[in-house]
């Protein structure tokens, strides 16, 4: 039965020739409806596919170069028209068996290909309390695309796809809207594809989304003014004849492409991109490689995105509009600058440290430790009130402005030299104690140990089975182990996870010389002033009590490198040059803010029960009352709040009625008056009828919105934490009577 089924198998042999062509070759199979079935390598001149015969009517075969460009490629008319795929006849010979003529010797140009090499840098621009430096990524994973030539794409386009565009160049003034794309991440286009060749079918079009997400609109008229200025572009667009305006399009494509790249639902059809690719960065940050392309065609159009390894897997980092972020006719050899911004990238792949010596860093990865505030002071008055700012930090903040508490999840974030871990140094354990409520008053809390599995992360190389090498990560466990009588204990991370305890035995295993050395959520015991402390033990699991005080090093406060020696504040002391422990303190708020905003009152009444939000006023002696409540439990927020009259643009009204400030006290307004806070958060002014009537005077009535936001100030170390924010939104009509 298996010999049948291989008898079956369709098989086609190549009439030798005068010449062999000198490379790979691989062959096609497509049904006779152009739709890819299978794709074999060539062997000695003989081509055997997996289908059967008897299933095959009637097909159609194709023979192109074994590129990566041809093995990612199942369109029948982009492998002959982009790929110079050979089309055979096929005979039959007198045993019946398929035959091809040997390849004619005038393809054989059009499949060689010339090197071309690509090479760049992948960074990021890292801040850490206000201080910025550029830093290339690691281990990065590299996608290096080609972009299609128009010319491949454009005899696909459906006609009423084509008939639209002179509509967008003939009427320019109309604004186009641009869809906000952020680097990253990056969101979904404005319309739905599940598979490419749908685009281009006349069934299956992608489907409009309703809800798009505008933000800007742009006039693109200076880019299409030398389309405009060209009589005989301009004739054919005005043709209405679909096949000539398709050819002017392709003749013209660089006059159209500043356009185009502007206009988002066109991308589908005129943009289009293979993979080439994929390598990964070193320890620098940087990539190189070698493509390759016909010697009768254009320099290659590139394109390039990014992944990272985040959570135990990979995510897109940078991914930006293909259109116009393309380096069209890339020329080989220049290097590929890619700014990463995606906020979930960290600092990795330091550089290693000599000696012993323990640098704590930061706390998440944004937050330098010597941010924050360590001594119990105020500092400056903020609007007339004095704030404890012990425990706080000035991320997000002006250099010394303390005044943000952290939440939500947190990690300490630390690097160890060269020569940990040794005999006296081969574990550590995070504690921390509860020093005050959040109202400041003591918390007496007891000594507990932060316990949470540990496991560090490194990254290996391996090999496929074409050959290719790849990054992959693996993990160990760096604690909480039981050692002697102590419990809850960490290993020090050696400098290599080759090296014992850990042991890894991939192929060019490393790891990041930072280490998250323990996570944690901060709710912790309720909001307060924390002590966190780093203790160390020996390899018998003995806590040192005579560490000295240079080991534990923190980041220098202005320019974060090179190290400092932690201040006595950070250190328990055991005697004189020594420390039993690195200690912190961390001052811990998740509580969420609350916004509302009242009913406009009228000489100190509500003048409207009703939710309508119409306020009728006698007289312009009338007193009208805006009262709204902006409230955070232990005033760790900031308000804003704007009153905007109808569609007007009114600054006298602007200054009077609108007002930010931290939830703390009294806020003021540009014209000199403020919104008076009472205890319970509630900020109450008075205006006349005319105060905010304004430009609207002249009517003695107008429709009012107001929006209040208070935005909470905690953060995770990096970035606030938006979920703690909360807003109001109301409306009222102020009339005369």
């Amino acid at each position: 039965m298996a010999k049948k089924r291989e008898e079956n198998r369709l098989k086609i042999s190549i009439k030798s020739g005068e010449k062999t062509v000198p490379i790979d070759l691989v062959a096609l199979l497509f049904d006779r409806d152009k739709n890819f079935i299978e794709r074999v390598d060539i062997k000695k001149d003989s081509i055997h596919f997996e289908a059967c015969i008897d299933k095959l009517r009637t097909f159609n075969l194709l023979i192109a170069p074994k590129t990566t460009a041809v093995l990612n490629e199942k369109n029948y008319n982009i492998l002959l028209s982009k790929h110079k795929a050979y089309k055979p006849k096929l005979f039959k010979k007198a045993n019946k068996e398929l035959e091809i003529l040997s390849i004619p010797e005038l393809y054989i140009p059009f499949w060689n290909y010339k090197k071309c090499r690509v090479f760049g840098n992948v960074f990021k621009e890292f801040n850490i309390n206000n201080f910025s430096e550029k830093k290339g990524l690691c281990n990065m994973r590299v996608h290096i695309c080609e972009v299609d030539k128009i010319q491949w794409l454009i005899p696909r386009i459906p006609d009423d796809i084509i008939l639209r565009i002179p509509d967008l160049i003939l009427r320019p003034e109309i604004p186009v809207p641009v869809p906000t794309l952020p680097d990253p991440p990056v969101p979904n286009p404005p319309f739905e594809i599940r598979d490419f060749n749908s685009v281009f079918s006349g069934i299956n079009r992608p489907k409009f989304k309703k809800n798009i997400s505008i933000n800007k609109k742009i006039l693109l008229s200076d880019k299409i003014n030398p389309v405009l200025s060209d009589r005989n572009i301009m004739t054919t667009l005005k043709s209405k004849n679909p096949r000539i305006i398709r050819n002017t399009i392709v003749e013209n494509f660089k006059l159209f492409h500043p356009y185009f790249c502007h206009i988002s639902w066109l991308w589908p059809y005129f943009y289009k991109c293979d993979e080439l690719r994929t390598v990964y960065t070193d320890a620098n940050g940087d990539f190189d490689t070698e493509i390759y392309y016909s010697i009768f065609g254009d320099h290659p159009d590139l394109y390039f995105w990014v992944e990272a390894f985040i959570d135990d897997q990979w995510e897109t980092v940078y991914k930006p509009q293909l259109p116009c972020n393309t380096y069209w006719n890339y020329k080989c050899g220049t290097e590929v600058h890619i700014n990463v911004t995606d906020p979930r990238v960290r600092w990795e792949c330091s550089n290693d440290i000599d000696g012993e010596l323990i640098w704590i860093k930061t706390i998440n990865w944004g937050t330098s430790v010597s941010h924050i505030e360590q001594k119990n002071v105020t500092g400056n008055a903020i609007q007339g009130r004095f704030l404890n700012r012990q425990g706080l930090t000035d991320k997000h903040e002006n250099k010394g402005n303390f005044r943000r508490p952290f939440g939500k999840g947190l990690s300490f974030v630390v690097q160890f030299s060269n020569d940990l871990p040794s005999s006296k140094y081969t574990y550590y354990r995070w504690s921390y104690k509860k020093l005050k409520h959040a109202d400041l008053s003591n918390a007496f809390g007891a000594t507990e140990k932060l316990n949470n599995l540990v496991q560090k992360t490194y990254s290996y190389v391996f090999q496929d089975s074409s050959g290719h090498f790849h990054f992959n990560y693996n993990k160990v466990k760096l604690g909480p182990f039981d050692k002697g009588v102590e419990r809850g204990l960490y290993l020090i991370p050696t400098t290599s996870p080759t090296d014992a305890p850990f042991n890894a035995t991939e192929q060019d295993a490393n790891w990041d010389q930072n280490t998250r050395t323990i996570s944690f959520d901060s709710s912790l015991e309720g909001d307060g002033l924390y002590e966190f402390s780093l203790e160390l033990f020996d390899r018998n699991g003995n806590k040192i009590t005579n560490i000295p005080n240079e080991l534990f090093q923190v980041p220098n406060y202005d320019t974060f490198t090179p190290s400092i020696n932690a201040p006595s504040v950070n250190l328990e002391s055991s005697g004189r040059g020594t420390c039993s422990a690195f200690k912190m303190v961390m001052r811990i708020d998740n509580s969420p803010t609350k916004a509302d905003i009242y009913k406009i009152k009228v000489d100190g009444k509500e003048v409207n029960p009703t939710c309508c939000g119409f306020v009728p006023y006698k007289d312009n002696n009338s007193i009208i009352e805006i009262k709204f409540r902006a409230y955070h439990p232990h005033n760790f927020a900031d308000l804003n709040f704007r009153v905007q009259k109808g569609t007007c643009t009114d600054t006298n009204q602007a200054n009077k009625t609108n007002t930010k400030g931290m939830v703390i006290g009294n806020v003021s307004t540009n014209d000199g008056g403020l919104y008076a806070r009472n205890s319970f958060s509630e900020y109450t002014k008075m205006f006349s009828p005319a105060d905010l009537l304004g430009t609207c005077l002249g009517e003695e009535r107008a429709a009012f919105a107001e929006h209040l936001y208070v935005n909470a100030l905690a953060t995770n170390g990096n970035h606030e934490i938006d979920a703690y924010d909360s807003s109001k939104l109301v409306a009222f009509a102020l009339d005369k009577k």
